[in-house]
């Protein structure tokens, strides 16, 4: 992970509540689910879910990226840096675990608007 002090001045000053992936917003609507996940070593990352029409965009904008970094920032303030491998062809994005399993679910929650979809549909 980038160090985020050193990426912040990149971010650009946004709407509160406006979701920022590589300088681009994405509405809440666009986030079809964000979620903490915790990891073993007492950590949790996030997982973010984006709509279809959403997930085209963030392809677009990770195949333009790749090999370069790639800030997400939450109200003006940048909560993640990634290095682009590859273009993400799932709107899928997974953030490593480096904040407590309690900050993360409450950042999730910010990112969607709403409390995770349920792990089971049954649910």
């Amino acid at each position: 992970m980038i160090g985020l002090l050193a990426l912040a001045a990149a971010v650009q000053t946004v709407e509160a509540g406006k979701l920022v992936i590589g300088g681009e917003a994405f509405a809440t609507a666009e986030v079809l689910d964000a979620r903490a996940m915790p990891d073993i070593g007492g950590g949790a990352g996030l997982l973010i879910t984006l709509t279809p029409e959403a997930a085209k965009r963030l392809q677009k904008l990770t195949t333009a990226l790749a090999g370069k970094p790639l800030t997400i920032a939450l109200d003006g303030q940048p909560i993640a840096a990634l290095m682009i491998r590859g273009p993400i062809t799932d709107g899928v994005i997974d953030l490593p675990g480096h904040r407590a399993l309690a900050e993360a679910e409450a950042l999730a929650k910010r990112i969607s608007g709403k409390d995770p979809l349920p792990d089971d549909l049954a649910e």
